[in-house]
């Protein structure tokens, strides 16, 4: 939906068009309003307006001027001027700043629907344009170097896809590896001056040393790499099954191949580069199924076998070195347990809480040593998140968790991985329950306090910005959460508000037209009586003379 800006000194003038033209109809969703040019250049700093309607005869700055400004800094934004004026100098202007429309006051409602409607459709036009596959394809190459290393760092922190959607992800990246394909992965450590480096500098190294490896590998392998978050380079090779270069003595043998290629990677990286480089060489596996596996061996020998040691050279054995104990990889997987519950995703938490347990509860239910040190392992990380999250919205355990539940983190009390399962769920019911209450106490707040501040504040400015300005909300925000909440456009409860108030006034007082016009919001009461007659199908007069037969 666009959002539309309306600028005239005449309160009533504005707040009439705000209230009585349907503008959802014409594809607008908020409507903003202001009194003054230097007002509406505020507006415009901090809101994304598509529409511009603005009256030609302002003191202080003109429409003219005001759409001079609009032109120069925002030249997407789309002018109608409206003016009483029929004068074509302010035509001949308007069309010099390249209005959308010029229209003459009094405008009927019809006319200005029908240019809102037309500019309207042409602003999504341009944006469809804008948006066009040509352009995306573009943008897309563009960055296509940092969407190759975020997606090969999900691989390696173990993101899973289904072989369709590994292709189409291939595919897009226009890489040429599938599921199934041999590869092995190498990790390149930048040591020495390279660690002083400042940021960018960083960055354009590991551009060179990716260049080196390119040039070196690219007869032989395909190469595919990324920085990882200990800031290293990760490379994922697998062999080239044409166009390789001649044979060499290690051609057929993989390992030695690559040991020569690290070698001469690291000489380069001297020579040229007058850096040094560690570079440890990781086992073999399938794409992607081992990815995450090889890559967590490899992170580890790297830290337990070179340690801070510079320049140094690794090969890995075959198979990565496994003990009894096997640590629960869903706890850590992205996305994390954390980021879930911060974004409030409830039911992908829940999916991601009966993943972690889907392993131990296949396992069954033997009380082996394995599964009992899983068990803490999980019950850890599980109770340190819920804490964290309960603790982030300013509650205590005991507010948001019923005393049962309470028990399991001062004292657990599970012997098998199903209760803990169970637990988890109740937990995680019961933050989902305090959110969405909190949510919803919060949201009947803000309606309250809007109602209150237009009651109060009926004579007076009672505008969309104004009132979110009140509450401290976007007006963007703010109108969203109250047509959710009472299934009706704040500008309509102003509108229906003005026009019950008057109603009232003229059945229960004497006051005059003009008096009740003021009481309610309108200093013009020409147009007092226009939207009064729009809305009760009479004027002020003969609705007060009807009342008292």
């Amino acid at each position: 939906m666009l959002q539309l800006l309306l600028v005239d000194d005449e309160r009533s003038v504005v707040e009439t068009l705000a209230e009585t033209i349907p503008w959802e109809s014409c594809g607008v969703g908020v409507v903003h309003e202001a009194l003054s040019g230097a007002q509406a250049l505020d507006i415009l700093e901090t809101n994304p307006i598509d529409i511009v309607i603005t009256d030609i005869r302002m003191p202080g700055m003109s429409g003219i001027e005001l759409i001079t400004i609009i032109h120069s800094r925002w030249p997407h934004i789309k002018s109608i001027l409206l003016s009483g004026y029929a004068d074509f100098a302010y035509a001949k202007q308007a069309i010099a700043q390249q209005s959308f429309d010029y229209l003459l006051k009094p405008v009927s409602d019809e006319d200005l629907i029908d240019s809102v409607t037309r500019v309207g459709n042409q602003i999504r036009e341009k944006w469809e344009e804008v948006a066009s596959f040509r352009k995306a394809l573009y943008a897309f190459n563009e960055h296509l170097p940092l969407l190759r290393s975020n997606t090969l760092n999900e691989l390696l922190r173990g993101k899973r896809y289904t072989e369709s959607d590994l292709a189409d992800k291939m595919k897009q990246l226009n890489l040429p590896f599938v599921a199934g394909d041999q590869m092995c992965m190498l990790l390149i450590r930048m040591e020495a001056r390279f660690t002083e480096l400042p940021g960018q500098d960083w960055a354009l190294m590991e551009y060179a040393i990716c260049n080196i490896v390119g040039e070196l590998m690219d007869s032989d392998y395909v190469v595919w790499h990324a920085r990882d978050s200990h800031d290293y380079i990760v490379l994922v090779v697998k062999p080239r099954t044409t166009g390789s270069s001649a044979s060499t003595p290690d051609k057929d043998d993989p390992k030695a191949l690559l040991a020569r290629y690290a070698a001469q990677i690291q000489t380069n990286v001297h020579n040229y580069l007058k850096g040094e480089v560690s570079i440890l060489v990781g086992g073999w596996g399938q794409f992607p199924a081992q990815a995450k596996e090889i890559y967590d061996h490899a992170v580890t020998s790297m830290r337990r076998r070179m340690g801070h040691g510079q320049g140094l050279f690794l090969t890995l054995p075959e198979q990565a070195e496994t003990g009894s104990i096997n640590t629960v990889w869903p706890l850590y997987e992205p996305p994390t347990l954390l980021s879930l519950l911060d974004a409030g995703r409830f039911e992908d938490v829940e999916k991601k809480i009966r993943q972690i347990f889907q392993g131990m509860l296949q396992a069954g239910d033997e009380q082996d040593f394995d599964l009992s040190e899983q068990l803490i392992e999980a019950y850890h990380v599980l109770a340190g998140a819920f804490a964290y999250i309960i603790h982030k919205n300013g509650k205590q355990l005991s507010v948001v968790l019923s005393a049962e539940d309470l028990k399991y983190f001062r004292s657990p009390a599970y012997s098998t991985a199903a209760q803990l399962l169970d637990w988890s769920i109740r937990i995680l019911s019961s933050i989902r329950s305090d959110a969405a209450q909190e949510q919803s106490d919060n949201h009947s707040s803000i309606v309250r306090l809007v109602r209150s501040f237009v009651d109060l504040n009926l004579a007076k400015d009672v505008s969309l910005p104004a009132i979110a300005d009140h509450v401290h909300l976007h007006p963007v925000y703010l109108s969203k959460i109250y047509k959710v909440e009472t299934g009706e456009a704040l500008t309509e409860y102003v509108y229906r508000l003005r026009m019950e108030k008057a109603a009232f006034l003229l059945r229960t007082t004497a006051a005059k037209v003009l008096e009740i016009a003021e009481a309610v919001g309108y200093n013009n009461t020409a147009y007092f009586i226009r939207v009064f007659k729009k809305y009760y199908e009479a004027t002020p007069q003969d609705y007060r003379d009807s009342s008292q037969l």
